[in-house]
């Protein structure tokens, strides 16, 4: 992976799921690593939620002001300009196209250290508007334009959570593909569980590409 990680998707992709485990080993392997926390409209599901467990492991959490509190509003925290310093960032940022502006804003300092940077757009087949290749395009166009930043790859992300078996991935492999001849976009990786890619790699042996193996985090407080 690039020094810069942005990771852009509907509500659903698991886009946060895969900014925490992105985080976590970057922060393993290289040190000096930088979660943004860019979800300035949805107060679910934020990678803040997880600030101490980042913490421990060594990751610096940056998050709007009025992350995880009753206020919503747009605000973006100054410390976010620090992720463009010298270590490894990460920007979890919002799932639809309001939440892909607070990236938008951010385009000049993109723009600098666009050789850096690695913008992946996740999709989860098993969610609405991702479960076609038309859909998928059409969402990505809107999420890209809002963003001000081009999509590098796909993560094909299908999952439900901790019940994904790893047959969501195969079943919606074939999507992804026309998605990708779709939009010229190719599949960076496929992600998943250890044992959700042990089922993929079973069932869809034409695939040659990257993998991002992940533990499940994101689980609600009622699970």
């Amino acid at each position: 992976m690039k020094r810069i990680t942005v990771l852009v998707g509907n509500y659903g992709s698991g886009k946060t799921e895969l900014s925490l485990n992105i985080a976590m080993a970057l922060q393993k392997k290289h040190g000096d690593v930088t979660l943004v926390d860019l979800d300035i409209v949805n107060p679910y599901f934020r990678s803040s939620e997880h600030t101490s467990l980042l913490e421990e492991k060594g990751v610096k959490v940056v998050a709007p002001v009025y992350a995880n509190t009753a206020v919503d509003l747009p605000t973006l925290p100054p410390d976010v300009f620090s992720a463009f310093g010298t270590g490894h960032a990460v920007f979890d940022c919002g799932g639809d196209p309001v939440g892909a502006t607070a990236l938008g804003g951010l385009k000049a300092r993109f723009d600098a250290v666009r050789s850096d940077v690695q913008v992946l757009y996740v999709v989860n087949t098993m969610r609405p508007f991702q479960d076609s290749a038309q859909g998928i395009a059409d969402s990505l166009a809107k999420i890209q334009d809002r963003a001000r930043l081009k999509a590098d790859g796909f993560v094909f992300n299908a999952n439900l959570g901790p019940e994904t078996t790893g047959e969501e991935l195969a079943s919606g492999f074939d999507t992804m593909l026309a998605a990708a001849k779709m939009t010229g976009i190719p599949i960076a990786y496929v992600s998943g569980t250890s044992e959700a890619l042990g089922v993929f790699r079973t069932r869809c042996t034409q695939y040659t590409g990257a993998y991002l193996t992940i533990d499940i985090y994101m689980r609600p407080y009622w699970m």
